[in-house]
């Protein structure tokens, strides 16, 4: 049974590494869909991806606007 245990511990945090390589390389294009821009903090980074998740978990709510210093400056593109 140990050695089971083991194979599968092994396993798993190779599999952890991937996908943790997979969204850290997602993370720039999901913040510029989203209209954000990333911080240049790794401290200020995670509390906005904080704040972020929260909103998909949570209705609307004013607490909304903590988002305000992370909004990337509207390009001549954007229509609105």
């Amino acid at each position: 049974m140990p050695v089971w245990y083991r194979s599968a511990v092994t396993a798993t945090d190779e599999w952890a590494a991937a996908v943790r390589a997979l969204v850290n390389t997602g993370r720039k294009p999901l913040a510029a869909s989203l209209g954000l821009a990333l911080p240049q903090t790794l401290a200020a980074e995670r509390a906005m991806w904080t704040m972020v998740s929260r909103l998909s978990r949570i209705p609307y709510h004013e607490r909304a606007a903590a988002l305000d210093p992370y909004r990337a400056e509207p390009t001549t593109a954007d229509p609105a």
